[in-house]
């Protein structure tokens, strides 16, 4: 088509995930201008992939800071966004880090921090056929899971919910956080593959022996498909457990729709099927038809376009509840 001349105002969305990062520059429309994704392999406590993802995003847009109005980070985490930092990030080895004063002058631009999950769900909700509804709750499962809760699509801010830390009955394992038997030891990512691991180790028969220690949820869910039973059965236990969390939260919150999203939810994927299973047997009988499960429409570039629009609304200042229903958790003196 014909060349057409670049707003200056670009933002730059950057999505920290506990395996992934992901960068984009967006303009003032919202259409990403140019896209990056790869492993982050940050060890426990670094956070260099950051700016680094954020300024080869700007190259490879042919663009420079000066372009910049501001960034976004959206981080797999509990963050205090009024201040930029960050409480708790346990899959990054994150805590009580103040990245966006750490990053603002680095970059030489506003760096507004948001969590993840937040993030994604403002973009998925933006693309809901017919429009956005609320209470709107969303629940991602990839590396770790989170989720948060839409309350009032006027207002622009969702309220984050620590899920992957709720406690499931009979779970014994240590979670990083700290706590034993949290949802993510059991249901994430990271624990099924884990646990899928160990079992294929012990079966030399087993199509994935030769390299069972470095198996992938994608592995994992590419095995079932083709029928294998430690797989399935993996993939089946982890769904159900967040099934059973993800009808305790519509049960509590009585949402108008249940957005489902992240690495782990794939059409068709054995752990999305036992999720599915779960909730609807868990949740009570006169809310079934109130509400569907919609699985995300927009894929791994929801964090990136979705900080993008929170950190629009943060920095507008836009008065009222959009600040203070923001996910803010001040630690305890």
């Amino acid at each position: 088509g014909p060349a057409r001349s670049l707003p200056r105002a670009i933002w730059v969305g950057v999505d920290v995930g506990g395996t992934n990062v992901r960068a984009g520059t967006v303009d003032e429309a919202g259409h990403v201008l140019s896209w990056v994704s790869y492993p982050h392999l940050m060890r426990p406590g670094q956070f260099h992939a950051v700016p680094e993802a954020a300024r080869k995003a700007l190259e490879m847009a042919h663009l420079t800071w000066t372009d910049v109005t501001a960034v976004g980070v959206g981080i797999a985490g509990l963050v205090d966004s009024h201040t930029g930092l960050v409480v708790d990030a346990g899959n990054l080895g994150w805590h009580d880090l103040p990245l966006g004063p750490a990053l603002s002058p680095l970059l030489g631009v506003p760096v507004v921090i948001e969590n993840d999950v937040c993030a994604s769900a403002v973009a998925e909700l933006g693309a809901l056929p017919g429009g956005p509804v609320s209470p709107w709750l969303y629940l991602s499962v990839g590396t770790g899971i989170g989720a948060c809760v839409v309350l009032d699509t006027a207002d622009g801010h969702p309220l984050c919910l620590n899920v992957g830390h709720l406690p499931v009955p009979g779970g014994s394992l240590l979670c990083p956080c700290g706590k034993y038997g949290c949802l993510e030891t059991i249901a994430s990512g990271t624990a099924f593959t884990r646990a899928a691991s160990a079992r294929i180790a012990g079966d030399p028969g087993h199509v994935l022996h030769p390299r069972a220690e470095g198996i992938t949820g994608k592995d994992l869910v590419d095995s079932a498909m083709q029928g294998d039973a430690i797989s399935l059965e993996v993939l089946a236990t982890a769904g159900a457990a967040c099934g059973q969390a993800v009808a305790n939260l519509v049960n509590m919150m009585i949402p108008a729709g249940v957005g489902l999203a992240g690495g782990m939810i794939e059409p068709g994927s054995p752990y999305l099927a036992a999720l599915l299973e779960a909730a609807r047997r868990d949740i009570s009988p006169w809310m079934q038809e109130k509400f569907e499960f919609r699985c995300g429409r927009l894929g791994e570039r929801a964090g990136v376009t979705g900080v993008v629009e929170l950190a629009k609304r943060r920095l507008a200042g836009a008065p009222g509840p959009r600040l203070t229903s923001a996910p803010a958790v001040t630690p305890a003196t």
